[in-house]
This record gives C-alpha cells, structure tokens and sequence, in this order.
C-alpha cells in the first residue's frame, strides 16, 4: 500500500509527459523559414506525423482516479481510528493518551463500542455509505469536468499555435527572386527537453516496471534531443505504451487486494465487537445476579435482627406487666388482709358479739376473699395443668429416642390447647396454635433431632458431593465421571466462612449441628444452588420444621412461666 502511495504521483504525472512530448515533436518537425529562403508549402511528411501523433494521442490511456485514492484513504483512516477507539475500551493507557489529544468525535465513538448494537452498525455502515458513494461521484463529475476543461484548453492551445504559424508574414516570392542570392548562416543554441527523474524519497518506493518506464521516456527525450527520432518512434512509443500497461494492470491488482484486506479487516473487526459485546452483557448480568444476592443476605439479615429485637422487646415488656400486676395483687391483699386483722382486733377489744351486722359484713367478706382465693387456686391448677402440658411435649420434642415407642402430639397438643384457652393470655393462644398446627399428627419419631439431622446429613454428603461436579446438561457419562471424582475430594474439617466450594460447605453444617447451631446449619444448606440445593431440600424442610418447632415452644414455655408468676 506504501509503495503504491509512493508511485501514484508519478502515474498521474505520465499522461501531462506524454502530452508534452507530442507537443515537443509538433513543434520539432514543424517547417521554420529563414530570412532570405524561398518560402513553399509545408511538407506533406510534416503533415503525416502530426496526424499519426493525433492518432497516438487519441488512444485511450488509463488515468489517475483521484476518487479511488480518497476512498482508499478515507477506509485507511477509518481502520486504524476505529482500531484505536476500539483499543481504547480495552487499555487504559490508549484511553488516557485519546483523553490527552481530544480525538474528534472519541466519546461518541467509544459509547456506540460499549453500548452500541450489530443494528445500530449496520445503520451506520449504510449511512456511511450512502454519503461515501454521493461523494465518489461528486469527485468523478469534477474530475470530468477538469479533464473536459484541460483537453479545451489544449485545444485551444494547439489552434492558437498553428494561426501564429499561418499569420506570420514573410517577403512576397517575387521580391525574393530579386534580390540576391544569400547564404546566411543561422546560429543558435537548442536546450535539451529535461529528463523524467524521481526524487531520492520516492525511488526508495519505485517498482522495476515504472524505473522501466522512466527510462523509457527518458530514451525518448535524449531522441528528440539529438534530432533522432523518426527510426526509433513507434518502438520507443510500443514501450512506453507496454510500460504504462504494466503500471496499470499492477495498480489494479494492487486496488483489488487492498479491497479484499479491507473486507477481511471489516468482518474481522466486526466478530470482535460482536464478541465484546456478547461478554460485556454476561460481565453486567453476573455483577447484576452477585449484587442482587449480597442485597438479599442483606436484607435477610436486617429484617432477622430486627424480628429477634422486637421478640426480644415484647417479652421483656410482657414480663414486666406480669411481675407487676402480681406484686400489686400481693400488696393489695396485704393491706386488705391487714386492715381485716387490724379491725378484727378490735371487734374482739369491744366484744366478740357486739355487733352482729358488723359480723355479717366481716363474714361476707370473708367469702369474698374465699372466692378469690379459690379463683386463684383455680388459674394455679390452670397453670399448673400447662406446665404439665409442656413438660409431656418437652419430653417427646427434645428427649426423643429411637428406642422409645411411638407416641403421638396430638393428645398433648389438645390439652395444652385447652388449658391455654382457659387464660387471658393472647399471646399464649396464638403460639400454642401454632404448635398444634405444625406438629398435629407428628410423632416422636418422625420430627427429626438434631443429632437425627446430623446423621441424615452425613448420609447426604456423599450425593450432594457428586452433585456439585455435574456438568450442565450432563449425560449418563457425566454422572458417572461426577460420582468417581466425588470420591477423590478432600474432605474438609472446621469452619471456612470464606470457602464456597460443597466441601467447605458441608464442613460448616456439620460443625453447627454438632455445636447444636441448627438456625446457622439451615441457613448454610438453604443457600445453596442447583442440583446441591434440590438434593438438599427434604433436609431443609425438616430443618426448618424443626426450628419452627423449638422457636414456638420457647415462645409457650416463656409465656407460661410469667402466668405462673
């Protein structure tokens, strides 16, 4: 592409040569006259040459496109600034340097790389094209228009030439003959026509063929100099004419594969956006999905935090009412029991049978005081009968053992109900509910311990091992290469809260649900995903039931106890 850059301006240059030349030749082999010289009619040779001249002037020669040269340029340019915008998205360095030098147009270019689409190029690309094509042929009109303009104006150049020649005058034949034969020498100095010559920064780039032709036009120009040109004419001509070819045909070729390279260059160019495009969309969905989990641990977090808090509040505050209202009933009968005494004391100071009336009030008192006294017994036997209550589903939730025979909730669950409804409670109410509702027709052996949980833990391990090594879309092969490898896994022990691999995970549950930290096992085996979590799920949900399970009896265990303060 270099080389044919470097020899355009000696190809444009070849016709205005060959033009000269047959300018040179006209005015070499036009007839002069001398004073003192008979003057006759031209020569009929003179004559042939200039017509044979016309005629070699009139053949097609192939000419310079400067429109081909501008499209040649422009898609050049177009390459190596879109290469360097594209590098740009790439490289910081590049991106600091098209900062530096404000490149024309660099933020909208580097924002259609980023964000642009196949569409919104192919927009482009034919927008482009349309305005390069108005463009080539506006240039090919102007082009036309100068040749138009040049060949008139050479034209007018050769006729203006041959009315000098015919308007010179000269002494009329008859005033020659009488004067007097003369001889008269005519001197004179004739400066050779200047050769075709490169200058030393272009023959670095010169092809052989046009150093041939050079040369040849060069042989030419020695010719005419020496006044020898008529032997060698049509074979120094058929040359230059087979040089020119050659040059031309070569352009051609050379056009043709810059073309094709561009082409290549283009749908090369193009299957790397299209590629950075396509991992720029998963880049942005990955961050999208990593940002979305840490938002939802998050949120998680905060709304536990926040539950445990008021839980924690709300007991606080229901224990404290109980405490008080037990020590204002404890304070109120005191002083009622007090001023009983007290009054009775001194009933018995004025006489045992003084008053009777007053008797009767004191004895209708009494039986007051007896009722109450009874209705407490009453909500103690109710509190008692809850404890107890409690105590048989305490046993059978927390102390169960295989070896034990199967017993049922549900006679439990109905009593503790019964004995709930029986209070003022709400809170109480609701929870025992919620007890009955999540263990009816469960037995001490199929709500799970945790201990029962670890142990269908270990057995799981292995399956959810092999699991993690499945390939997407995996065949029987897969899952025999998955449960062969599984074997070969090192199995981890401790606590790696940084480790994400099944191994690290499966060490972490296990440690929780030795440590008895069956919320934190749960959590750990509930974030897992895939083919890891469906295996996994049967064991979530009995985790989960198993919680649920301990979390409401605390709520009825603490409940009862400040009723039975």
């Amino acid at each position: 592409m270099i080389h044919a850059a470097g020899c355009k301006p000696v190809h444009a240059s070849v016709p205005r040569i060959i033009r000269s030349l047959h300018v040179s030749l006209r005015n070499f082999n036009a007839p002069t006259t001398t004073p003192g010289s008979t003057v006759t009619a031209q020569l009929p040779p003179v004559v042939d040459k200039i017509v044979e001249n016309d005629k070699e002037e009139a053949k097609p020669k192939k000419k310079f496109s400067l429109v081909g040269f501008l499209l040649k340029t422009f898609f050049a340019s177009a390459v190596l600034y879109g290469g360097t915008m594209y590098a740009a998205t790439k490289s910081e360095a590049v991106m600091d340097f098209v900062i530096d030098k404000q490149l024309p147009y660099y933020e909208e270019i580097i924002h259609l790389i980023e964000n642009g689409t196949i569409e919104d190029l192919k927009g482009n690309w034919s927008a482009m094209t349309s305005s390069v094509e108005n463009t080539k042929d506006k240039l090919g009109k102007l082009t036309n228009e100068l040749e138009k303009k040049g060949e008139n104006l050479y034209a007018k150049t050769k006729q203006r030439v041959h009315q000098t020649k015919s308007a010179i005058t000269h002494t009329l034949p008859a005033e020659q003959l009488q004067k007097p034969v003369e001889i008269e020498p005519v001197h004179g100095t004739f400066e050779g026509l200047p050769l075709v010559a490169v200058n030393e920064k272009g023959a670095a780039f010169m092809d052989e063929s046009l150093k041939k032709t050079i040369d040849s036009f060069n042989e030419l120009i020695n010719m005419i100099d020496a006044r020898n040109i008529d032997a060698q004419k049509h074979t120094i001509m058929k040359k230059i004419n087979e040089n020119v070819s050659i040059l031309a045909a070569k352009l051609d070729a050379l056009n043709h594969s810059f073309n094709k390279e561009l082409e290549s260059k283009l749908k090369t160019s193009e299957t790397k956006l299209l590629a950075a495009y396509t991992q720029k969309e998963l880049d942005l969905t990955r961050n999208m999905l990593d940002q979305y989990r840490v938002e939802k641990a998050q949120l998680e977090k905060v709304y536990k935090e926040k539950l445990l808090k008021e839980v924690e509040s709300t007991q606080k505050a229901i224990s404290q009412a109980a405490v008080n209202a037990t020590l204002m009933v404890r304070i109120e009968q005191t002083k009622r029991f007090e001023a009983m005494i007290m009054e009775k004391i001194d009933q018995e100071r004025d006489g045992r049978l003084k008053n009777l009336e007053a008797l009767n009030s004191r004895v209708q008192e009494l039986e007051h005081f007896a009722l109450s006294m009874e209705n407490s017994l009453l909500a103690s036997s109710s509190k008692s009968a809850v404890q107890q209550a409690l105590a048989n589903v305490k046993s059978l939730l927390f102390h169960a053992n295989d070896k034990a025979p199967l017993q049922s909730f549900n006679s439990y669950l109905e009593k503790l109900e019964s004995e709930a409804n029986n209070t003022d409670d709400e809170l109480l109410k609701v929870a025992t509910a919620q007890l009955k509702q999540l263990l009816f027709n469960e037995s001490n052996q199929s709500l799970l311990t945790t201990p029962q949980l670890l142990t269908a833990w270990e057995q799981l391990a292995p399956e959810l091992r092999s699991a993690s090594l499945l390939p997407p879309n995996a065949g029987l092969l897969g899952y025999v290469a998955s449960l062969l490898f599984s074997k070969l896994l090192m199995r981890v022990k401790g606590v790696k809260p940084e480790g994400k691999d099944i191994e690290s995970v499966i060490g972490r549950v296990e440690l929780s649900l030795t440590h008895g930290d069956l919320d934190v096992a749960v959590e750990e085996v509930a974030n897992l995903k895939g083919w890891t979590r469906r295996l996994a799920d049967d064991w979530v949900k009995e985790g989960r039931k198993r919680l649920e399970a301990e979390f409401l009896f605390g709520v009825v265990d603490a409940e009862a106890k400040i009723l039975s303060l």
